[in-house]
Parts: C-alpha cells; structure tokens; sequence
C-alpha cells in the first residue's frame, strides 16, 4: 500500500523527465527504525500546471530508494488535468473540479491501491466532482465522488454477471475488487 500526501495544485517550477525530488530522514540508529514508510517527493506536469506529490510506502528498491507504484504518475497527471478545468470545460455548463473531492478521492486511492494495482482513468464530473474508472479483464469498477452527495462505487463483471455496488467507505470491498482487476 502507499500512503499519497495530497498534492498542492499550484503552479511550481517543474523537473525535467523523471527527476526526483527525493527527501530523507537521518539514518536510524536501531533496526526498529528501517521499517517505517520512506517519502519520495516528486513533480508531475500536465497541460500547464506542475504538482508536487509525496508518495509514503514501505517497498525498497534494491539500491535503498522506496519504489514508486506504477500507478502513481499517470494517476497524478490526471487529476492535474482537471483540477484545471475552467468552469463550462464541457460546453454544457461543466463546473470546476472541486479540489476537496479530488483530495478525498486521493485520500480513498490512498488506501485501496496496492504495488501492483492498475492506475485508474480521472473522469470529471459536471457537477464538479470526481469519477475514478478501471475498465479491465471484462470488469468495470467506478467510485464516483459527486459534487453534492456521498461518493459511491459501482462494479460489473461482464464474465460472470456479477454486479455490486455500495458506498466508497467501503475500502475492504474495493481492495477486493481492485485485486480481481490487477
């Protein structure tokens, strides 16, 4: 599992391809230190706007750097994207992304991603809120984060028929379903 800080959605001055902006702790004097979570800060741009996001995990490379989900960096650079949508972004008067239900909506990823877990697509919503998808191995999984009501999930199994569907707080069920997709 890796623990997301919540970016800032500010402009900053960003790295250039895969630069890290790395920050560590004084080596540990004892052992029982070495198996808290390391912190990789990094840049992440996309059209315009540069994030610095600081992933937590427990997963060491071989060389001492904490490995960085996959999933991470293309999950980050779609928030980016609409975290700066203008209001009517869709024609049809599409409201600005709020940036809390992108924060709760990293928040969730937070705790229901694992290493190997796919990155999910970051889908506006016109109200304003946040719609996170995984569309894979004839499963369809989607937490939507609305702007005025209580972020729920919806799956499919297109296989097997099986439908489920229930309230995002339900971080085990969507750990499970999430492993049934990687």
């Amino acid at each position: 599992m890796a623990a997301i800080a919540l970016p800032l959605f500010q402009p900053t001055t960003g790295l250039t391809g895969d630069q890290f902006e790395s920050r560590w702790e004084q080596p540990a004097t004892s052992s029982a230190a070495l198996s808290r979570p390391k912190a990789r800060a990094f840049l992440v741009s996309s059209r315009g706007s540069t994030c610095r996001v600081v992933v937590k995990t427990n997963g060491i490379h071989t060389w001492g750097e904490p490995i960085i989900p996959a999933w991470v960096r293309p999950t980050i650079s779609g928030f980016i994207a609409i975290q700066s949508l203008p209001d009517n972004w869709d024609s049809y008067a599409g409201k600005k992304i709020s940036g809390e239900l992108i924060s709760q909506s990293l928040g969730t990823l937070g705790f229901i991603m694992e290493e190997g877990s796919p990155a999910p697509s970051v889908v506006p919503l016109g109200d304003g809120g946040v719609q996170l998808e995984w569309h894979r191995k004839q499963q369809d999984l989607e937490i939507t984060f609305p702007f005025d009501d209580v972020p729920q999930f919806f799956y499919a199994n297109r296989a097997t028929g099986v439908q489920d569907e229930g309230f995002a707080s339900d971080l085990v069920r969507l750990t499970q379903l999430l492993r049934s997709m990687a």
